[in-house]
């Protein structure tokens, strides 16, 4: 006990160390891929640094004082992390969450359309042939609003992490030519609806659409899932419905 005592940081930094390792190792074996210790030194100290980090602002959040790179005793990175988490929407209004896919098999769209208390009220996932992402994304939403018409709701948010997309239907920027019909198609649908609000967010706020595209490359034409059926799409509906934040892992 006085040997962890003594030596807590270094075990701390060591227990963060023996995954990637062990990924290291196995993707020597089995992927005949090279071993690069500089890579599994970034990939421990990188976790090690988001957990502190982690730790830090809970700390700060419990305080109620505000976490800036001011207060933060960490030098790497020199900035705070940015934290990402999931709002539900007002009483009343639905939120739809879209997402894209692109493989070498495949594209695949995801919608999930929860109400205002986190529960879903529709999950669906596409698989959408031989295109680009981009294209893969404005179907996902164009898909999303015809199954929100079918639904009848009357108010709905937007949410979805393709900037290209979200700012096309904003009339922002030009949409490419390839989905040039696609834009024009979802700004006539959101006429449909009383109110309607779409923003750009961060893909680890849309994790849920995001699972539901990837099934989409297991599957031929279109299937509603039932997130009571998988422990994963029901782990990830529990996170956001509890709020849990999470790090930011870049562009």
């Amino acid at each position: 006990m006085q040997f962890l005592k003594n030596y807590s940081i270094s075990l701390c930094k060591f227990s963060f160390l023996i995954w990637p390792l062990w990924k290291e190792r196995n993707n020597y074996i089995f992927k005949n891929t090279s071993f690069n210790p500089y890579r599994v030194f970034h990939k421990a100290s990188s976790a090690y640094q988001e957990w502190q980090s982690r730790l830090l602002l809970d700390q700060h959040q419990l305080k109620g004082t505000p976490f800036t790179s001011h207060t933060s005793t960490i030098t790497t990175p020199p900035s705070p992390p940015i934290m990402v988490r999931r709002f539900p929407p007002p009483t009343d209004i639905f939120k739809l969450n879209f997402d894209g896919s692109s493989k070498t098999s495949s594209a695949a769209a995801g919608i999930i359309i929860r109400n205002s208390s986190g529960n879903p009220v529709s999950a669906c996932t596409f698989n959408l042939g031989h295109i680009q992402a981009f294209m893969a994304e404005a179907i996902a939403l164009h898909k999303g609003l015809q199954e929100a018409r079918r639904l009848n709701i009357a108010h709905i948010q937007i949410e979805g992490d393709n900037l290209l997309v979200i700012n096309s239907v904003k009339g922002i920027w030009v949409p490419p030519w390839k989905i040039h019909n696609t834009i024009k198609d979802i700004k006539h649908l959101l006429d449909l609806f009383d109110t309607w609000e779409i923003k750009h967010i961060f893909r680890e706020a849309n994790s849920a659409a995001d699972w539901i595209a990837n099934v989409g490359h297991l599957i031929v034409g279109k299937m509603y899932i039932d997130p009571k059926t998988s422990h994963s799409l029901s782990s990830i509906l529990c996170n956001d419905y509890s709020g849990v934040t999470l790090v930011r892992r870049g562009s």
